[in-house]
């Protein structure tokens, strides 16, 4: 975005939740949002925004935690909160949205560690995260067992494997430059990821894309992403490695247009096909 550049990264949260506030979907009908806090290992302090569905009786066998995207440096519980009480509203159950730690105040570590606090603490049945919280989805499950997550996952064009260089050649590490998501951008995210976490809690072996990071996963992406074509490729891994895995893409789509999926038809039924998905996952754990 044009507003955005030559801006540091504390600078343009303020321009970027403007811009959610205007573009993003609004808090969705019948579902009333709480705020807590809870505190994180190293005495932080972490925000929770709980949405409870009103209009008919939830589900009361077990909440979910949500992990809002925003390439770990900006995003809050209010810029998601559109997509957070949606995916309530469709499961028809109790979604906590975690205001984890940013980079580059924080490292990556410090922002999983506040994902597994919330984890461990609210014991949800289900992990959904999008964009750069779709990778914390991912981390925070391995971090709980090692070879297999107890937890429903739900992943929404997430980065994979960390991508440091670029190689123009390599369409399968990163697929082509979409709008709204450039490969050089996805590069930029990962190296400051790097700097700033000397732990490589980013870069659990084996990789991602090699081993699932769960039993039960539920899958969206759009058509137009260059995190598509890695995923993708995760997908059918896992599959084969005996995972249960739903795949649903959004036709015509970019980065980020889940924000806009009440406006957007196609990113609409996407949408509503994977909360579906995801809601029978939970029916039959």
């Amino acid at each position: 975005m044009a507003e955005l550049a030559g801006l540091s990264v504390a600078e343009s949260r303020p321009q970027c939740e403007a811009l959610y506030a205007r573009l993003a979907a609004p808090l969705a009908d019948g579902v009333t949002p709480s705020n807590e806090t809870l505190h994180s290992d190293d005495g932080h302090v972490i925000a929770l925004r709980r949405f409870r569905p009103t209009l008919e009786a939830p589900r009361k066998d077990g909440c979910v935690v949500y992990l809002h995207g925003g390439s770990w440096q900006v995003g809050s519980l209010d810029s998601h909160q559109g997509v957070a009480s949606s995916l309530a509203s469709r499961l028809n159950r109790e979604v906590i949205s975690v205001d984890y730690r940013l980079l580059p105040e924080a490292s990556y570590q410090q922002a999983l560690m506040d994902c597994d606090v919330a984890v461990r603490k609210l014991a949800p049945v289900a992990i959904v995260g999008d964009s750069a919280g779709g990778r914390l989805v991912m981390d925070v499950s391995r971090l709980h067992h090692e070879t297999q997550s107890p937890y429903v996952l739900g992943l929404i064009y997430p980065p994979m494997d960390p991508v440091l260089s670029l190689d123009n050649e390599d369409l399968a590490t990163l697929g082509p430059t979409a709008p709204l998501l450039s490969r050089e951008e996805i590069v930029d995210m990962w190296q400051l990821v790097a700097q700033g976490d000397p732990s490589h809690s980013y870069a659990m072996t084996p990789s991602h894309s090699r081993r699932a990071p769960a039993q039960v996963i539920e899958v969206l992406s759009v058509e137009h992403d260059p995190l598509t074509a890695p995923l993708e490729a995760a997908v059918a891994t896992w599959k084969a490695q005996g995972a249960e895995v739903g795949y649903h893409c959004a036709t015509g789509m970019v980065h980020a247009a889940l924000h806009a999926h009440h406006e957007l038809p196609e990113m609409g039924i996407a949408w509503r096909d994977f909360c579906d998905a995801l809601a029978r996952r939970l029916d039959e754990a």
